[in-house]
């Protein structure tokens, strides 16, 4: 769990974790057990005094995608904003998003999935 700088708080992140547990519809003990974290890690994320650790963010946004949180055909980009507003020090893996999206989202015939999939590719970021 990585602390925000100076002990300053970063209320945005800190409020957009309230939101998506809140959309989860999970208390923060119920996170915490699924995230294999404390509640108390939970508050403070919630509250921006601290930042999950790259394994609990990922397994928070898996949850997020499995129970359909984010708007649709807006997942990708959901997420990419959501993992920069965490301040990670190693960048979003996106063949684990693509993975990730392919094994969950709705079923979509597969002229859909292959719009989609190039339409990921042409805006994926070079670096």
């Amino acid at each position: 769990m990585k602390r925000s700088s100076y002990g300053e708080r970063d209320y945005a992140f800190g409020q957009s974790m309230l939101t998506l547990r809140t959309k989860l519809g999970l208390t923060q003990a119920e996170l915490a057990d699924r995230l294999d974290v404390s509640r108390r890690a939970v508050g403070e994320w919630e509250v921006g005094s601290s930042y999950p650790k790259a394994s609990h963010l990922k397994a928070l946004l898996t949850l997020a995608v499995q129970q359909g949180t984010f708007p649709a055909g807006r997942e990708a980009e959901e997420i990419r904003a959501f993992w920069k507003a965490a301040h990670q020090k190693v960048l979003l893996d996106e063949s684990w998003l693509s993975a990730l999206l392919s094994q969950h989202l709705a079923p979509w015939s597969p002229w859909c999935r292959l719009i989609y999939e190039k339409f990921a590719n042409a805006v994926r970021p070079r670096l």
